[in-house]
């Protein structure tokens, strides 16, 4: 890892992007480059928070884990978010295990010099207190869609949602990532992403997942993917 200057026309994470001019050169002496790496864990459960990330490509999971074997996700973060959100509510141990489910790279900053930031930066601490509200209702929606939704919706959803993070078409998911995310067993995954594959929406074949029909992905989904969306597109200003 080397340490690199940044400008906003170089960082494609939205959060630092629609930053004011003047908070973001605060920020960018204290970002660093990462590759973030499948599998790679970001931080653990109940242990300090080093560094703060901000992805602009792949996908971090919040896993939730309930004893050894069990786990399900519990949030999302991709180039529109950040990792490591509680540090700036006064936590310094992490609530759930942080882990890189479709690799990509971001940027990432000292927890210590992120808590400075937040401080010296009005704009800067009012954006993320905005999105700790989004990403609570992204967290709360999930939790109803598992619950209410079938599986084959739910799956287009978390196809949709992991195309919008990474802006393109391909990408390697595991079943085992599929099924904490949209809370199935494995088997469920394979007959949803079978009939998928049937209708002509997606072409999938050892963890390698191909979207051929976007539009006909987003009526094959619930709603709870448009809401989602729209919720984190008004904190942007879109």
């Amino acid at each position: 890892m080397t340490a690199a200057k940044h400008s906003r026309e170089t960082i494609e994470n939205r959060l630092l992007a629609v930053l004011p001019k003047k908070d973001y050169r605060l920020i960018a002496p204290h970002l660093s480059p990462v590759s973030l790496d499948l599998n790679q864990i970001i931080h653990e459960a109940d242990e300090p928070v080093r560094h703060v990330y901000f992805p602009t490509s792949g996908v971090v999971s919040i896993l939730n884990t309930l004893g050894e074997r069990m786990s399900i996700e519990v949030g999302t973060v991709g180039k529109e978010g950040m990792v490591g959100i509680n540090v700036l509510w006064g936590v310094d141990t992490a609530p759930n295990q942080a882990v890189v489910q479709v690799p990509g790279d971001g940027v990432r900053m000292k927890a210590s010099a992120f808590k400075n930031a937040v401080k010296r930066s009005s704009s800067f601490q009012s954006l993320l207190h905005r999105y700790t509200y989004v990403l609570m209702r992204q967290t709360s929606l999930s939790v109803a869609c598992n619950r209410f939704h079938n599986v084959e919706k739910r799956f287009a959803r978390l196809l949709l949602a992991i195309c919008d993070r990474v802006d393109g078409d391909e990408f390697q998911l595991t079943q085992k990532y599929i099924s904490q995310m949209i809370g199935a067993h494995r088997p469920h995954v394979t007959t949803a992403a079978g009939a998928l594959q049937s209708a002509g929406l997606i072409r999938y074949s050892r963890g390698k997942i191909v979207i051929l029909d976007c539009a006909g992905l987003e009526r094959a989904a619930c709603d709870c993917y448009r809401n989602g969306k729209e919720k984190f597109e008004g904190l942007f200003g879109a």
